[in-house]
């Protein structure tokens, strides 16, 4: 009988920090552009780029945790095909991703915001990876939004990814 107590016990103390993960979710806001983010999920890098922009990156925490989403905006109105090849360079200098491939940019959307996008995938440490950029202008900003995860992390990501994208808004 103490056995099953126990067993009832963990699972609702399991359960209590449940509810407090879910009561921990912080809300980011800067310069117009807020979301949620996941309990699960931390703000790792905030920069501002010298009055020009700003640039954050949100993760997500735990072991063997690959869920990573980049916002990054600047304040002035450029070409969203030229800024997307700009992003898509940078990531071919990275001399740590192999087999990287990007997918012609495409018209798509984010949380509604009109973008173009595109997909790409590559391996780095055995691992393979998938992603997209967004580029959108709104007012007088381009932004950029690059999502990417392991192939093996999708269904643990997914989640967080929609939380953050479906309370993602650039006022």
């Amino acid at each position: 009988m103490k056995f099953w107590k126990s067993i009832i016990i963990v699972a609702l103390l399991v359960e209590i920090a449940g509810c407090a993960n879910q009561k921990s979710r912080e809300n980011f806001f800067k310069d117009g552009v807020s979301f949620t983010c996941p309990s699960d999920w931390s703000v790792t890098e905030q920069e501002d780029l010298d009055g020009a922009g700003y640039y954050l990156s949100v993760e997500k925490r735990g072991l063997n945790a690959s869920g990573l989403l980049t916002i990054t905006w600047v304040n002035v109105v450029t070409d969203s095909h030229d800024y997307l090849e700009t992003i898509q360079e940078e990531f071919k200098n990275q001399k740590l991703l192999n087999d990287l491939e990007f997918q012609s940019a495409r018209d798509n959307s984010f949380n509604g915001i009109q973008s173009i996008s595109s997909d790409f995938k590559f391996s780095t440490l055995g691992l393979k990876f998938r992603g997209v950029i967004h580029i959108f202008i709104k007012g007088e900003n381009t932004y950029s939004i690059v999502k990417q995860e392991a192939i093996e992390d999708i269904s643990k990501n997914k989640k967080g990814f929609k939380l953050i994208e479906t309370t993602f808004k650039v006022e």
